[in-house]
């Protein structure tokens, strides 16, 4: 593949490069999800917190029936605020997964995805069946509006308590009445603790919306499964744009 000159233009990629990235954000929710419920949010750091953070804001703007906006990066920032669901999506299509590949790529280390690959599978069912419910797809809307309403008392926190209740319960309200029910594996610890229920909840919620603006860019399961080789080359494409540019700035740095 031919690389790009190192200040490309990320807004440049094209449909099937947004589709990988949509489908990256459904298997961060799910690495998130399988992490929290395993070790507790407390493990997963202020990188994990900020990956989380990064898809609950974009829950709260994939809206309903509206056009959606073509452009990935305008709901998930940027490529290395999906680093960890890059890096899932390539474990979970390249298994058993070498982690010494011959070409340098930004690592995160994260155990075997199987457990996520099961979540995200399950949320990108779900998401077609969520939004074939009008009700379902009002009760969203509902959702969304109401904290974006009182979003400044919030203190602009996408992960105050009350957001997170909020967005958990719409999960609760909607995906959790459809088969496939997703049946989160994890610590008796973590499923106590109220907070933590919720969290893994409201990352399903964001899970799904992803899921479902994956959908809208065209994505389907035929396609995962049939062009497998191509996101495996979009995923290394964009590790190589953002290796360049790590080494851009170490470099800028030296001068």
């Amino acid at each position: 593949m031919t690389m790009p000159a190192p200040f490309t233009d990320q807004d440049q990629f094209n449909t099937e490069q947004h589709q990988v990235i949509a489908l990256a954000a459904v298997f961060q929710a799910a690495q998130l999800v399988h992490a929290i419920a395993t070790a507790g949010s407390q493990r997963i750091g202020e990188l994990g917190q900020h990956y989380a953070t990064v898809l609950l804001q974009a829950s709260l703007n994939i809206r309903v029936g509206q056009n959606p906006n073509s452009n990935s990066l305008v709901f998930f920032k940027s490529l290395s605020d999906l680093h960890l669901g890059l890096h899932t999506l390539e474990q979970s299509l390249v298994m058993p997964y070498d982690p010494q590949p011959k070409q340098r790529y930004p690592r995160l280390k994260t155990k075997n995805p199987k457990q996520a690959l099961g979540y995200a599978m399950a949320l990108l069912q779900l998401s077609a069946k969520v939004y074939a419910h009008k009700d379902y797809q009002a009760k969203i809307e509902q959702t969304q509006q109401k904290i974006i309403r009182q979003f400044a008392f919030f203190d602009y926190d996408y992960q105050n308590s009350s957001i997170i209740a909020a967005l958990a319960q719409a999960y609760s309200d909607t995906a959790s009445h459809l088969k496939p029910r997703i049946m989160v594996k994890g610590s008796s610890q973590a499923f106590k603790n109220t907070h933590e229920v919720a969290l893994i909840r409201a990352l399903l919620f964001a899970g799904l919306q992803a899921a479902h603006y994956w959908r809208e860019l065209g994505g389907s399961p035929w396609k995962l499964i049939f062009s497998k080789g191509k996101i495996l080359k979009h995923i290394r494409y964009f590790a190589e744009l953002q290796h360049q540019q790590q080494q851009l700035e170490v470099e800028s740095e030296s001068l």
